[in-house]
């Protein structure tokens, strides 16, 4: 973002609020001058614990300068900061000022996103339990991070719970049957393991009534009815006609 040449460029001093150097690479040992802004996101173990080992081996914190506004509030390079702070090492930080929290979110956004797998891997090697089930879970049942995380949570809306260390799967034991379940899908149905479909078979779990040993007995010989969908509506949709199909009385109804 900002070419620093070297380190001679860098300016040393003990700045307080009053300065008006912007846009200049500086150093300080002061760690006190620094605020965390509200709303900023929170620093991350993972990332830190990546990074804290990246800066031991090699030390090019100069180069890449944490951003400060005119508070001294961190508008980008928290985890950098942190760092800093328990190794005892200087901050290097450039003085930008009327940057906000919007200006933050844009930095965010635009920053190299890791993989589902990334964060689990990462937490595995920091022991942390959950974690380390919910790799051994997906490899138990050849599943991908993202299809592991959304049966054993029962829900799609997982990202943030499993890029933020706060992953728990509630009920393991339903984890595994449900699991299960989706290997006797696939048996009739080739996309039983798309997102869409078991976002749709998750949320058919939920239904009062519903049974996946008689779906799954009814694909038997409705197959060919089953197919690719868009989203995961259009397969509940389609699952409810094959679920209902020949069904005398009251038919079970999935929304």
């Amino acid at each position: 973002m900002y070419n620093t040449q070297t380190a001679s460029m860098v300016k040393s001093s003990n700045h307080t609020q009053n300065d008006t150097t912007v846009n200049t690479v500086m150093k300080t040992n002061d760690y006190s001058q620094f605020k965390k802004i509200i709303g900023n996101r929170d620093v991350n173990r993972l990332h830190s614990k990546r990074l804290k080992s990246s800066i031991e081996n090699c030390d090019l914190l100069f180069a890449n300068p944490i951003l400060v506004n005119d508070k001294f509030e961190i508008i980008d390079g928290q985890h950098r900061y942190e760092i800093c702070v328990e190794l005892k090492k200087p901050i290097y930080y450039i003085k930008c000022n009327d940057l906000s929290l919007k200006e933050i979110q844009i930095l965010n956004a635009n920053s190299k996103n890791w993989k589902s797998e990334d964060y689990i891997n990462g937490y595995c090697d920091l022991n942390m339990p959950e974690y380390i089930w919910l790799r051994n879970f997906c490899s138990r049942h050849t599943l991908s991070a993202e299809i592991g995380a959304i049966i054993s949570l029962g829900s799609s809306n997982n990202s943030e719970c499993i890029k933020n260390g706060n992953f728990s799967a509630p009920n393991k034991m339903k984890a595994e049957e449900m699991a299960s379940d989706l290997k006797n899908y696939f048996q009739y149905y080739a996309g039983a393991y798309r997102r869409r479909f078991v976002e749709a078979i998750v949320s058919l779990d939920k239904v009062k009534g519903f049974s996946h040993e008689k779906l799954i007995a009814k694909l038997k010989y409705q197959s060919t009815k089953l197919v690719d969908c868009t989203n995961s509506k259009s397969y509940v949709a389609l699952l409810e006609e094959i679920y209902n199909y020949k069904e005398r009385g009251a038919k079970l109804r999935f929304f």
